[in-house]
Order: C-alpha cells, then structure tokens, then sequence
C-alpha cells in the first residue's frame, strides 16, 4: 500500500515539475518582414533607362539577406498594370511576369485591375501567381476572381490580410464589373473578415488614400497592427493609436518595408520605413539577369510595334502644355465643334525630350478611350471645362466669363462638343444634362499622333507643333 502510494507521489512531482519548467520557458519569438508597393502601373521600366523591376528585385533580395531568420511576405495595394507603354500593349502580361519573378503573394483589388477586362485579369493573376482580395465589392458574378481576405502562412505564422477599395471606384471607373457591383463601407466588411478569421495577426491592405482609411480604421472592434494604403499616389507614414499607417507615392519610385515582432500572440511593429529604388543595378544574381531579360524581351516587341517615330523634342513638354496639345488636337480633326475637352487624370505620363514615339504616347494614354461627339449645354459647358485643368480648346476666359469665338457662353444654349467615352460616360463627375451623344471608332490617341506626324514632316519639332496647334 505504501509503494502504491509512493508511486502516485513521483507522478505528481514530476507533472508539476514539468508545469513549472514550461511556465518559465520563452515564448517563441518571430520576425515577419513585409514588403510593399502600390499603384506600379506598370512602371518595371522607364524611357530613360531605369530598370525599376530589376532595382527592385535586388533591393528585396538585399532585404531578405539583411532580415535573418525572417519570415517574407510581399505585397501590392493595387492598380498594378495600366500606365507605361510596357505594360499597356501587352495588357497587363509584362507586368504580371514581373511580379510572379519578385514572389508577390497578394495584392489589393486596385480600381483599374479591369482596365482590360475579366479575361485578362484572370490571366494576370495566375501569371504573377498573386491572390487579389477586395472585401466591399458585392457582386455575386465576382466571386471567383477575389475573396475578401487571404491567409497567408509565413514561417510558423498566420497572418489575415484583408482588402477593401475605395468608395469612390463607382465613380472613377467605368468597367462593367465596378459599375455593376454595390460597394460597401469598408469598416463593416473588413470588420467581418477580421472576425471570421479570429487570426493574431492582421493586416489591411486598402486600394483607398491614407486618408481616408484613417476615417474608420480606428473604429474598428478589432484593430489591425499594420495599414497599407495606396490610389491617391501620394506617399504617407504615420501612427494612429497602434495602428501603422504606410503608403508609397505612385509609379513604383519607393517601396515600404515593415518589420514586425511577433512573441505567443503579442505583436508590434519593430521597424517601418519608405526606402527610395535605386536607379543602379548590379545583375549580380540570376534572379535580377532572369528580371531584366524578361523586361527587355517586351520591349524588344514593344519597339517592333509601337516604335514609329512621330517627332523631336528640344526640350520636355510640362503637363499644361501637353493638356492644351492634346484637347487641341482633338478639336482640329473635328473642326465644324465648338469645343474639346478631357479629364486631366486621363494624363498619366510626360513627354521627355528626344524622339518622340508612338510608344510614348500611348505611355501617357494608356486607356483604351473613344472620342464620343456630343451635344451639351452651355451651363454643363463651362463646369466641364472648369473641370479640366489646362485640357479644353476652343474656349476662353475673358474678365471671368467664358467664350466661345467672340461670343459668350449662354448657359441655356447648346453647343457641339469633342470629348472621351470616359468623360461622357460621367467618368470623373462630368455633366451631361439632355446631352446627346454618339462614340465614335477613333482612338482618343489618333489626332494627336497624326497631327505630330503631319507637324513633323513640315520640319517642326514638337515645340513648334504646340505653337502652330495654339494659332490656328
């Protein structure tokens, strides 16, 4: 009975043993570094030789070598495709290859991630090897190109990251899934994500302005560590009640890197910054040689077919300038219109000095836009072209009242109009009251292109093409 007795005293001593050894053990501790962009636009080269997906690519490759025994996770805020020649032409596919050879994980439904349609975006994301998430996109149709959130494994971690876009896509875009979908307040969608997942560690990833996440972030139940933003392409940093807001500027000049500490289920940010791309690369590895081959051989078939020269340029031409050419341009190969106009956000490059080539232009109109012929009032007349930065032609501003010719704007009158599908689909907030309209086959592109090449062979440079254009 003793012995019996004895033997269940060593099974109680050792069990507490053991509990008092573990309660004093630490608890395991783990790095995760994640890296950032947003709003790319397909910005992996640039027309004066900067290699910025090759750059990137060995930045990372650095940062990973520098972060020992981090667990890497890397990502996209969205709008990944449409803007530069490179990327355009292709539809996305150029930029796509890019990123699958930079091991993004995941990325931000942006507001131009349909720019070339469904097809194509599908085509993209298996390309790249990425999963887009949106969390206040309704639309049943959608369901199998994004979920709301992704839970994405780094090292011994689980980490949710969950998406939203901004509230305004309705209005700043016209592709057929956005304008057919509701879109939700983020706060109650990403809310719901969080929850459902009931993971330690999340992270959100908004296709919206810093901004404007700042508004129902910290409204949140259950508060993230980290806030990715991006859309507005400008660059932010900041904390808000322990919560890290980050965003790069657009065009891919930066990325973000953030390192978080990660003890049982306490996490905090360790370190965060905006590192600035290098504009050298060093093609010492074979991943980067494997990025830069890839990036040349779409400009190789880029040259082949965009690679017509149009004209020269002394010097770059700013951005008021090259709005006044354009919406000039419009107006010269319409000539019996009163007016043209666009959006300025349509603009989305500049025009550098040198050889000017079909390729460039399409850098700066990367949308695959219409000239629509319309009719519109001249109240709608004078806010559209308020609206228009330095992008109208055929009106003008005397003692703050608008003309047309010698005459002025009477806002009961109607007037004939060039503009865009874009614009006269409501794109951007355009007014188009009893407005009747019809969209043409001609590309927004083909006025400007063809008045430079008619500029050019008279023997003008690009300089005396905007001084002819303005005169006539």
């Amino acid at each position: 009975m003793v012995k019996k007795y004895w033997f269940l005293f060593l099974i109680i001593v050792f069990a507490g043993c053991a509990q008092i050894e573990g309660f004093f053990q630490e608890e395991e501790t783990s790095t995760i570094l994640l890296l950032y962009t947003n709003d790319e636009h397909g910005h992996i080269y640039e027309n004066d030789g900067w290699y910025k997906g090759v750059a990137l690519y060995e930045m990372w490759e650095e940062e990973e070598k520098n972060c020992r025994n981090c667990a890497v996770v890397k990502l996209s805020g969205g709008d990944n495709y449409t803007g530069t020649a490179v990327s355009t032409f292709f539809k996305g596919a150029s930029m796509a290859e890019v990123m699958g050879l930079l091991g993004y994980r995941v990325s931000a439904l942006g507001n131009h991630e349909f720019d070339f349609g469904e097809r194509e975006l599908k085509n993209n994301a298996k390309t790249a090897n990425m999963q887009y998430i949106c969390s206040n996109v309704v639309s049943k149709d959608m369901k199998n190109l994004f979920e709301p959130s992704a839970v994405i494994y780094a090292g011994n971690e689980e980490i949710l990251f969950v998406s939203a876009i901004t509230e305004d896509v309705k209005r700043i875009s016209m592709s057929k899934p956005f304008v057919e979908s509701m879109i939700a307040k983020p706060k109650s969608t990403v809310l719901r994500a969080i929850l459902k997942e009931n993971t330690d560690l999340n992270i959100i990833v908004a296709h919206e302005s810093h901004n404007e996440a700042k508004t129902w972030v910290p409204e949140l139940a259950k508060k993230p560590l980290v806030v990715f933003t991006a859309h507005d392409h400008k660059e932010a940093l900041s904390e808000e009640n322990g919560v890290l807001f980050i965003q790069n500027a657009g065009y891919l000049p930066s990325y973000a890197k953030v390192i978080i500490e990660k003890k049982g289920k306490i996490s905090k940010v360790k370190d965060a910054e905006i590192v600035p791309l290098k504009k050298e690369i060093s093609l010492t590895s074979a991943g980067s040689q494997e990025v830069k081959k890839t990036i040349d051989k779409y400009l190789s078939q880029l040259e082949k077919n965009t690679g017509q020269s149009l004209i020269s340029a002394t010097k770059p031409l700013d951005t008021p300038a090259l709005q006044k050419l354009f919406a000039c341009s419009m107006l010269r190969a319409f000539p019996e219109y009163d007016a043209a106009f666009s959006n300025p956000g349509g603009f989305r490059d500049s025009i550098k000095a040198g050889e000017i080539k079909k390729s460039d232009i399409l850098s700066v109109f990367p949308f695959d836009n219409f000239i629509v012929k319309a009719t519109v009032q001249g109240e709608d007349l004078i806010y559209d072209i308020e609206k228009s930065g330095n992008a109208y032609c055929g009106a003008t501003k005397k003692d703050e009242k608008w003309f047309i010719g010698n005459e002025e704007i009477d806002k009961s009158k109607t007037y004939k109009i060039i503009t865009t599908d874009f614009v006269y689909q409501g794109g951007d907030g355009y007014r188009f009251t009893n407005s009747q309209g019809k969209t043409t086959s001609v590309s927004w592109r083909t006025p400007l292109e063809n008045y430079l090449i008619e500029s050019s062979k008279k023997g003008l440079d690009l300089e005396g093409a905007c001084e002819n254009l303005v005169k006539e």
